[in-house]
């Protein structure tokens, strides 16, 4: 499904009204589609905003009196004096149910007035918040895009050496920062070579690391005042990221191995840098 067909199930998906198939379709679009997932966020906040402050009225005695007498018309039901007698309620005289009305007008405005400022409320907290995780996870899909396109295209290393000081100069001559290499084969994983890559819009070094069988692509590049410190943990179609930053470099290593093995592939090389 594309994002134009997830705009046009959107509500019928958060109204419970779309078949199990459709509604597993629209779920696999939204756990990869940040931009909709923030909108699909947002509207159901707002749903349940107004379902909480929404006035809800009973019918009115009138009101159910008049489905029951057209009802019985159209089953062709007996509506003779002694049923509609028993059956019937007492109507209220027409001056009091406009008096009723008139009392009921200005709650109901009251209600929707205060649903909406509800519904602003939320949206202003939470629409910040939602903001800066599509940012990140619109880089997440540039880094595994990037990750499987070296392995696919042949073009995991520019230069391919398990001698950091053979690639990092290499590296250094490319770029306008110099990025920190080591190799820790002695820990498992091993350094074989690097390349230069473009992501969120300017040029970084990738660090080319092998597990058994598996790559690691760890992406560096300056880090920019401001930046968040925390680390971030992310995980999609398969791949795991990490990402983390130090006063100078922003790193995100890539790849397929398990979280728990590229955690401590983390650990590894920033203790080797740290202690540099």
């Amino acid at each position: 499904m594309n994002c134009q067909e997830i705009a046009n199930l959107k509500d019928a998906y958060l109204d419970g009204e779309l078949d199990p198939v459709t509604s597993q379709k629209v779920e696999r679009h939204l756990r990869e589609c940040g931009k909709c997932e923030q909108a699909y966020e947002v509207e159901a906040v707002m749903a349940h905003a107004i379902s909480q402050a929404a006035p809800y009225y009973k019918a009115s005695i009138e009101l159910r009196e008049r489905i029951q007498r057209s009802l019985r018309e159209t089953t062709g039901a007996p509506t003779n004096r002694s049923t509609a007698g028993k059956d019937s309620v007492p109507v209220r005289r027409p001056e009091a149910a406009r008096r009723s009305v008139l009392f009921e007008i200005p709650w109901n405005w009251l209600a929707l007035a205060a649903a909406i400022v509800l519904v602003a409320l939320i949206a202003s907290s939470l629409l910040p918040r939602l903001q800066q995780p599509g940012a990140d996870q619109f880089l997440a899909t540039q880094l595994i895009a990037s990750h499987v396109r070296s392995l696919m295209a042949d073009h995991l290393m520019d230069v391919a050496s398990s001698d950091q000081h053979t690639v990092k100069p290499w590296l250094d001559a490319k770029l306008d920062f110099a990025a920190p290499v080591t190799d820790l084969a002695g820990e498992g994983f091993a350094l074989i070579g690097g390349r230069l890559d473009y992501l969120d819009n300017h040029s970084v070094a990738a660090l080319v690391y092998q597990r058994r069988k598996h790559f690691i692509n760890l992406f560096i590049w300056p880090t920019t005042s401001g930046a968040a410190k925390a680390q971030k943990v992310v995980t999609r179609e398969g791949y795991h990221l990490v990402h983390w930053t130090d006063a100078d470099f922003n790193y995100w290593a890539v790849s397929d191995v398990s979280e728990g093995d590229l955690q401590t592939f983390k650990s590894l090389f920033e203790g080797q840098v740290l202690h540099r």
